[in-house]
């Protein structure tokens, strides 16, 4: 009998919801039973959640959520409207019809009141009038509650990626496809990112070459017609 979660902490910012992802063994004869009961506490007192909502502890009622099955061994556990007062230790329990097992197993949530500053990346040096594609990368602790990106450049941005563990957060990554000018040249290219009363950015110091073209014409006049000679110049422009 065991339970495992992908961390023995997580990471929540407060304001949003965290997730503790979990995992739990059980006897393979429980599940012809219909009777199952999944159960979190919290320092092994407050019931976090229980499939039974009138028993969850009133501080916690109406915030929690099991998103997994539990007939298929998931425990994860949802909490929404993070608070300060939510940090702590967090144990899980099961109870069927003949097998009623606490998991010894802890995992603690952290509370962060401010999430970390996006993260903007760009090649170092871009060309004028040449479509360039910079990230932003995000970090936060609830999928299903994405904080809003802006960029402070018009251009075609791209669906956010599907959110990869990255240690205890979630990173999302926003691309944003664009056409620098040499006006862009020592500004800052940045993305910010609206959590709930929450807002930070991020930021990157374009580098812009200017492309350049030769041009080469030809002149002729009465005296080089008189040599039977023509006479090339070259411009460069610059744009």
């Amino acid at each position: 009998k065991n339970i495992h979660s992908s961390f023995k902490s997580v990471v929540g910012l407060s304001g949003s919801c965290v997730l503790i992802p979990c995992t739990f063994s059980y006897p393979e004869n429980e599940k012809t039973y219909t009777e199952f009961t999944g159960i979190w506490y919290k320092e092994y007192s407050a019931v976090v959640y229980n499939t039974d909502t009138s028993k969850i502890a009133g501080s916690f009622k109406g915030r929690t959520s099991l998103i997994g099955d539990l007939r298929q061994n998931d425990c994860s556990l949802k909490i929404n409207s993070l608070s300060s007062s939510d940090a702590g230790s967090f144990m899980f329990r099961t109870e069927m019809k003949y097998f009623k097992y606490s998991y010894g197993e802890k995992v603690s949530i952290i509370v962060k009141e401010t999430p970390e500053n996006p993260n903007v990346s760009v090649e170092e040096e871009v060309t004028s009038g040449k479509p360039v594609t910079a990230t932003c990368a995000v970090s936060h602790s609830c999928p299903s509650d994405l904080p809003k990106v802006t960029w402070s450049h018009h251009g075609k941005q791209s669906s956010p990626s599907q959110p990869q563990n990255h240690g205890q957060w979630k990173l999302t990554s926003y691309n944003l496809t664009f056409t620098p000018s040499r006006e862009d040249h020592n500004k800052h290219l940045s993305c910010t990112a609206e959590f709930k009363g929450k807002t930070l950015t991020g930021y990157k110091t374009l580098k812009v070459k200017c492309k350049s073209a030769i041009t080469e014409y030809y002149l002729t006049g009465p005296l080089l017609n008189y040599f039977n000679m023509e006479k090339k110049y070259t411009h460069q422009l610059i744009s």
